[in-house]
């Protein structure tokens, strides 16, 4: 299938990591790496799941303290990644750096995923990093086994995709205990709506024994230790270093300001014409400054 195999290309590409060197350097610099690897076949996500290339092995980092261990989405390596105007810096990555960015957190928050936190000391934090991890899977698994999927991907991943999605899925649904009890305060924004979404499915909360459920946590930790995943390479493909999804939102807030602000053509490029030259200064404020010595001086 010829988007399958372009997006293949286009990861494997030498040249294609060099291009992005500089602007990837940068985030992951923001990200609190010193060194970051260009190379597809050390980063933290390959498509050795589909073809033959091997997967790094991660090294453990020591968690900061004396930060708040309370994760906002804000807080957490997707958003911390993200680069809405151009390519995430994550697949330029080894497993091994991002750990240590994860695990260092920033000046507020003691990490960037529960994950990170003290296996002895806070346990239930990182059984909320699992949880987390589970959620965000089968979100995507849920639009992997769309129709359109099946028709854009050739069938002989797909299958191996498919496979791997039916062993795992189960597994992933025990895992997925939701994120606590949550009232939905605030309506008609961003974050209303995507509250709605994330509870709209009903998978979220404990679904099966305890017993079941730390089954599920070890079969969930071996799928992790494999070397080769079909489902972790097209995750690793699709999401295209963050493009599609950014590019999507662009393009949708530009049909929603033709449509709803409205903007007409001609508005369109005037606005350009202005790009093009300098910022015109800002206008002086009308009246004079809004404090002054008169009071003092005056004769």
């Amino acid at each position: 299938m010829i988007f399958f195999m372009k997006a293949v290309r286009s990861q494997l590409c030498a040249p294609h990591a060099s291009k992005h060197a500089s602007k990837l350097g940068r985030q992951i610099s923001e990200f609190q790496i010193e060194s970051p690897k260009l190379s597809s076949f050390s980063s933290a996500m390959s498509v050795a799941g589909l073809f033959d290339h091997e997967e790094p092995q991660g090294a453990t980092a020591a968690a900061p303290a004396n930060r708040r261990t309370k994760l906002f989405p804000w807080d957490s390596v997707a958003s911390q990644l993200l680069e809405p105007y151009g390519e995430s810096a994550l697949d330029a990555m080894s497993l091994q750096e991002v750990w240590a960015a994860a695990s260092k957190g920033n000046k507020k928050a003691q990490y960037h995923s529960h994950l990170c936190a003290d296996q002895a000391a806070d346990p239930w934090h990182v059984g909320a990093g699992i949880s987390l991890t589970a959620a965000g899977l089968l979100a995507a698994m849920k639009h992997l086994q769309s129709e359109d999927m099946k028709k854009l991907i050739a069938p002989q991943p797909y299958t191996k995709i498919e496979q791997e999605i039916k062993e795992l899925e189960p597994v992933l649904k025990l895992l997925n205990l939701g994120k606590g009890s949550q009232q939905n305060k605030d309506t008609g924004s961003f974050r209303s709506a995507k509250r709605q979404k994330m509870t709209a499915s009903g998978t979220e909360g404990l679904q099966g024994t305890e017993k079941e459920v730390l089954d599920a946590a070890r079969a969930f930790h071996k799928w992790l230790n494999q070397p080769k995943s079909a489902l972790r390479s097209v995750l690793f493909l699709l999401s295209g270093g963050n493009t599609f999804y950014s590019a999507h939102c662009a393009e949708v807030v530009a049909r929603a300001a033709v449509k709803h602000k409205p903007m007409t053509e001609d508005q369109f490029a005037d606005a350009m014409k202005a790009r093009m030259h300098k910022m015109p200064e800002p206008a002086t404020q009308a009246g004079g400054t809004s404090s002054d010595a008169t009071g003092l001086f005056d004769a």
